[in-house]
């Protein structure tokens, strides 16, 4: 048997060299969790752990306490396979949630696909703003605009037992992402998906108004990274020239779908913690704020529509 080539400081031998299955891989669940580390960490990316064992999780079908416990035994033939593919797609420069087709948002997964933008850990904050908004509400009404994978309106649905909302896209695909996600979560009877231009066919109103729009200027767009670029859709990234397209267009015509004193809460780009807010204050919005988000920068702004 050849000496073991699993510890990260060693060379590192490819899958593609490797016998597929058994003990002459050289690789059980803990090791191969151990070599993809060493793969991902030589090959400059930046969260070289935590892919691997993302990936090393899915092919085995463990939690990452039964990794931890019971990660010994050598891999199948099948689970060496899919691991060899999964190493493969994320050393090519393709993000973990398009591999597995699945994103963590708020303690739950949901469906993505290159139709939609996936989700991440900072627009967390914004459910936080709102479920304390909305919390002395018996049954509130919410309408998430530009929804995506539907993440924003299906998180609140789900910690809100009482509440309805509706979710808008201009893109009938991504909405029909958002409505796997919202029939996974158990929501979709209180979820009304609707294809629109922002506001242009919303007819109704609402206590709260939640949005990640589009906000990469187009300087920023020009320079992102393939992983970005490649895989989420531009649609859901350009937020024009300047990256307030979107902003001008929820601030002006938010207020007139809004109950009175009710909330809209946005999603913005680290650096725009003035011009937004800025924006709405034009347009004569009360009560903004600025939120940060767990690395500290500028991520959420709250507005209330004036009383009269």
């Amino acid at each position: 048997m050849p000496a073991s080539t699993d510890n990260p400081t060693g060379p590192i031998v490819p899958l593609s060299m490797r016998p597929r299955s058994g003990p002459y891989s050289g690789l059980n669940a803990r090791s191969a969790k151990r070599f993809l580390t060493a793969q991902f960490s030589e090959a400059g990316l930046p969260t070289p752990d935590i892919d691997a064992r993302e990936l090393v999780l899915a092919a085995t079908a463990m939690t990452h306490s039964e990794l931890i416990a019971n990660g010994t035994e050598f891999l199948s033939q099948e689970v060496f396979a899919q691991i060899s593919d999964y190493a493969a797609r994320r050393l090519s420069g393709e993000p973990v949630d398009h591999i597995l087709g699945r994103r963590g948002f708020y303690g739950r997964d949901f469906k993505v696909t290159k139709d939609v933008l996936s989700p991440r850990p900072d627009t967390e904050v914004l459910i936080d703003k709102a479920l304390a908004f909305l919390k002395p509400f018996k049954a509130p009404r919410i309408l998430d605009l530009g929804t995506g994978t539907g993440v924003l309106a299906i998180t609140l649905l789900t910690e809100l037992p009482h509440a309805q909302a509706c979710a808008v896209d201009i893109s009938q695909k991504a909405l029909s992402v958002a409505r796997v996600n919202a029939q996974s979560h158990g929501v979709d009877d209180r979820l009304m998906l609707l294809k629109s231009d922002w506001l242009s066919h919303v007819d109704s109103s609402y206590e709260l108004i939640i949005s990640n729009p589009p906000y990469i200027d187009a300087q920023a767009m020009a320079a992102l990274s393939s992983e970005v670029a490649g895989f989420d859709p531009a649609l859901a990234l350009a937020g024009g020239e300047d990256g307030l397209s979107a902003y001008r267009i929820i601030s002006a015509q938010a207020r007139d779908y809004l109950t009175p004193n009710g909330q809209l809460i946005i999603e913005i780009g680290f650096d725009q913690g003035r011009t937004v807010p800025d924006i709405l204050r034009g347009d004569g919005w009360d009560a903004i704020s600025v939120s940060q988000d767990l690395a500290g920068q500028d991520r959420c702004v709250q507005a209330r529509k004036p009383a009269l």
